[in-house]
């Protein structure tokens, strides 16, 4: 039952007023936040946890979440303080020692949860200045220099000299690979791992950063062994199952990903890390619901995980809910605004809903932020020719290509809108590079046939509009403009085809019922050429070419005066057709003697 913050507060104060023995039992973890909500994560609700106690170990995370929620310093340093019991048969966690703490920085745990474990567990070595610049080097933020300096210190009991002085060795190739790797030398942070491992063989944190540093080289099958080894010497190290869930994921092994993942968040089951990546390996399954619980299972765990709400929009987008990844993506540019990607992500979420202009702006900031990001230009130069400006989408295009050359996809858009302008040589060449580029992008092969087909090249169209449907065979206006140069080569039979295929994946599409008719009709089935030019006009009233070719059929058949009509129509949409005018005054001088 929920009471109001005024009944909390009388509650608490007969709690404070009763004699030891009529203490009540120690807060647990739901109490303690319920304390919070209602208002009192101040000093009241820190003198009940004081007279109290409290049934759980409050980990670093709960802390923070109370933080985040309001709860006080004071509040926050009774918690700490709180006596707790031990959970039966369980052993404390070991103290960090020098090379854990750069294991997980290299490991992509944030310097803040890195500052957690360092005050939940402490360290088990003096940090010197030299070591916390080297953990500053290797990405530790002031939070957790801080924590290092402060933190409780528990030295080993026995201390074997050859041994320190291996680790001494370690910590050095370690410091330095950790460097490395923050600057995206993963190379040669490889090589100080290896190095590390000279003199420690059996470290399996040194075996999941270097799973890692061998993730971000795209050496699967060597972050995969890596990630296994360190396994073997540590097999409830939760982090080596994340690393060893991606190895596998990037080849392909989905499911393997799946497993370790859930192994991982088994062993810690507040991993914000491991929840994103099972949502990831979900998402790419095509468990987009799945995929949407963990990540914001990793938003509860941890609300700041920019990463999380990305993937989290991206994955309402794939659900339609483009609300929603707006929402997402603007919450990544609230953590981190200056993180380019995300107002391009922003921009794709806001075309897709209708709103180009704003979309336009969120490209503009990119640029603004990196005038170099070729995406941003190109998804720019794509939202400037939904706005009708050609200009500006060409000059787009140009300028993702000079900065990548190799984008297929933006040598092809460059194509369609060069043949949209009529500069049909230049989409040519354009769509040739884009197919050179990567030869299985159907919609450059269409494009291509496109600008031929208008170049009067029906024999080099034909094969551009083949290729494409054998890459897609969905793509109605392939099948309708394939229909149509077959049919310009008198394959009369062969256009059928492809107009009735093009109007089984859209019959919506009056250009198709158009053509279909006219090759109909070449065939000598004028009831069906009239059938299908009557449906051309039932979606499109004013398409002149259908009242023509209606009233063709029409007067074949012996209607004068329905033929009479259609010319009428046909010339009243299009006065400057002079064959509407010739078969209108011939059949009305018919009609009307």
């Amino acid at each position: 039952m929920r009471f109001p913050p005024l009944v909390i507060l009388l509650l608490i104060a007969v709690v404070l007023a009763l004699p030891a023995r009529a203490q009540q039992k120690p807060l647990t973890q739901d109490q303690v936040q319920g304390l919070v909500r209602e208002g009192l994560g101040d000093e009241t609700g820190a003198k009940a946890i004081e007279q109290r106690g409290i049934d759980f170990a409050p980990a670093e995370d709960f802390l923070q979440s109370l933080k985040a929620a309001g709860a006080s310093e004071a509040f926050l340093k009774a918690l700490r303080a709180a006596k707790h019991p031990q959970p039966t048969g369980a052993a404390p966690k070991k103290p960090l020692n020098q090379v854990q703490v750069f294991a997980l920085l290299v490991g992509e745990v944030p310097s803040h949860r890195v500052t957690m474990l360092v005050q939940e567990r402490g360290i088990d070595f003096e940090p010197t200045d030299d070591y916390l610049q080297e953990v500053r080097l290797a990405g530790g933020e002031d939070e957790l220099i801080t924590a290092l300096q402060s933190a409780k210190v528990t030295k080993p009991v026995t201390v074997d000299a050859a041994a320190q002085a291996r680790q001494a060795k370690v910590r050095q190739h370690v410091a330095r690979g950790a460097e490395l790797a923050k600057k995206g030398q993963y190379a040669e942070a490889e090589q100080e791992y290896r190095a590390a491992l000279l003199f420690d063989s059996q470290n399996a944190d040194l075996y999941v950063s270097l799973a890692d540093i061998l993730f971000w080289q795209n050496k699967w099958d060597e972050a995969e062994s890596a990630g296994r080894e360190a396994l073997r010497l540590n097999p409830n190290d939760d982090t080596a199952h994340i690393e060893l869930g991606l190895a596998l994921g990037h080849k392909g092994d989905w499911d393997g990903e799946i497993a370790e993942e859930r192994e991982a968040l088994r062993l810690n089951p507040n991993s914000d890390r491991a929840h994103n990546i099972l949502g990831l390996a979900l998402q790419d399954k095509g468990d987009l619901d799945g995929a949407i619980a963990e990540y914001r299972e990793a938003l509860r765990l941890n609300p700041n995980d920019y990463s999380a709400h990305a993937n989290l929009g991206f994955a309402l987008g794939h659900k339609g809910d483009l609300d929603g990844a707006i929402a997402e993506f603007r919450e990544v540019l609230r953590l981190y605004p200056t993180v380019v990607q995300s107002y391009v992500n922003l921009g794709v979420a806001l075309q897709d809903k209708g709103d180009l202009d704003g979309a336009i702006a969120e490209y503009r900031e990119a640029l603004r932020l990196n005038p170099n990001y070729a995406e941003a230009h190109a998804n720019l130069g794509f939202a400037l020719g939904s706005k009708g400006d050609a200009d500006g989408e060409i000059a787009e295009y140009r300028q993702a290509l000079r900065l990548n050359p190799n984008n297929d996809v933006a040598h092809y858009n460059l194509g369609r809108a060069l043949a949209n302008k009529g500069d049909l040589d230049g989409a040519i060449a354009e769509e040739r590079e884009a197919l050179r580029l990567n030869p299985n992008n159907d919609l450059a092969h269409y494009v291509l046939g496109r600008a031929l087909e208008k170049k009067g090249d029906w024999d080099g169209a034909i094969p551009e509009y083949r290729e494409a449907l054998r890459l897609n065979p969905n793509n109605d206006l392939a099948h309708y403009n394939l229909g149509c140069a077959l049919g310009s080569k008198g394959d009369w039979d062969g256009e059928i085809a492809e107009e009735r295929e093009a109007l089984r994946l859209n019959p919506k599409s009056e250009g198709a019922h158009l053509n279909l008719g006219l090759a109909l009709g070449q065939k000598g089935d004028w009831d069906g050429m009239i059938t299908e030019e009557r449906e051309a006009l039932r979606l499109n009233p004013n398409n002149d070419l259908a009242h023509a070719g209606l009233g063709v059929a029409l007067e074949v058949k012996g209607d004068r005066r329905g033929a009479l009509e259609e010319f009428r129509a046909a010339y009243m949409l299009n006065p400057k057709n002079a064959k509407y005018k010739y078969n209108y005054d011939r059949l009305l001088r018919q009609v009307n003697p």
